[in-house]
């Protein structure tokens, strides 16, 4: 019965799959803040339905206000699309570069875009044994000959955050080499003063990407953008096709960054609540969880009779899931789970217990 989905949050699958209603499940493979969207955003939605009777701004110029007002920089530097995937996607088509630097574990849809693009791709490992960090020595010994390197910060699945003076002397290594970074901070707002994206405004050679999706709780408005230098975007613009991002979606994305008791109340929340994750599945007999930035956290299974397909399949059965991250490259006892409501959090702490 099993499925290895290549993303979290796949429940309209699990609910068919394992004869459940989805408003049963409880996703804890999808990193969607708990606190959901912000009631404002939704009031704005709802006070906006009636414009969807129209084209929405092709250049989302408010949003783009808002964007530049939240972060202190200019909109002329900012380009929104229909979520984050969508611009790693267009970023190798665009740039066309030939080879490519990428770290294991990582997202994905990194390697899915670049070999989309037939660019050749060189990677990193990270190591277990140093809890999967980055070690930026290391990376910058591997930029020669390389044209685009792709950096997420903090990582997915690792949850390890890369703090920003090593991240500049990467991106400062990069330049000097030639070399355009990509780094994706869609996880990086539970430690905004890390973010580097003021940095990507006047770097030759940084792409910095954000995403409404996990910390603003709006993965089906697909809602993402970069942050770039004029000369960047200039290239990267000129082939992204017209209304790029539907007239709701920038209504709410616009609200929710005015919603600072939101914003605030959210980075508290979740640091709490992984603190208590964290304790709880490090006193779990056969599960080892690995220091983490942000509102998800990895996990490796110590015990040999089980892995992650089972110990998938059993928690599906009961309602409950959790991502599989053999495909991130780690192997069948590696998994991550979303940090959530402190009641649905001690219901998976009670079940893995049971089950272990």
């Amino acid at each position: 019965m099993y499925s290895n989905n290549k993303h979290g949050g796949n429940i309209y699958e699990a609910a068919k799959r394992y004869g459940l209603k989805e408003e049963e499940i409880l996703d804890f493979s999808s990193n969607i803040n708990p606190l959901g969207i912000s009631k404002k955003a939704l009031k704005g939605l709802r006070d906006n339905l009636k414009n969807i009777v129209r084209y929405p701004d092709s250049n989302s110029l408010r949003l783009r206000e808002a964007i530049g007002k939240y972060h202190s920089i200019n909109p002329e530097n900012i380009l929104v699309n229909n979520g984050a995937t969508a611009l790693i996607h267009h970023i190798p088509k665009v740039l066309r570069p030939k080879r490519v630097l990428m770290l294991v574990p990582t997202f994905s849809e990194y390697e899915s875009a670049c070999r989309a693009s037939e660019a050749k791709i060189k990677f990193i490992r990270l190591k277990e044994k140093n809890d999967f960090r980055i070690d930026e020595s290391e990376l910058i010994k591997c930029l020669d000959n390389i044209q685009l390197l792709f950096l997420c910060n903090p990582n997915n699945p690792t949850g390890r955050l890369l703090p920003r003076k090593g991240v500049l002397k990467i991106v400062d290594n990069a330049e000097k080499k030639g070399v355009i970074v990509v780094l994706d901070e869609v996880f990086i707002d539970y430690a905004e003063s890390e973010s580097l994206i003021k940095e990507a405004v006047k770097k030759k050679n940084l792409i910095v990407l954000r995403a409404f999706t996990k910390f603003f709780a709006m993965p089906g408005l697909r809602l993402g953008y970069l942050v770039t230098n004029k000369t960047l975007m200039e290239k990267i613009k000129e082939t992204i096709g017209p209304w790029p991002v539907n007239s709701l979606a920038q209504i709410a994305g616009e609200i929710t960054l005015k919603d600072r008791n939101y914003i605030q109340e959210s980075v508290r929340y979740i640091e709490k609540e992984r603190e208590h994750l964290i304790k709880g599945i490090s006193e779990i007999d056969g599960l080892v969880p690995f220091p983490s930035s942000t509102n998800f956290i990895l996990i490796k299974i110590k015990k040999d009779r089980l892995n992650v397909p089972m110990l998938y399949d059993i928690l599906a059965k009961r309602g409950i899931l959790i991502r599989d991250c053999s495909n991130f490259g780690v192997g069948d006892k590696f998994f991550r789970i979303a940090v959530k409501k402190r009641s649905e959090n001690i219901r998976l702490l009670r079940e893995m217990r049971r089950i272990l």
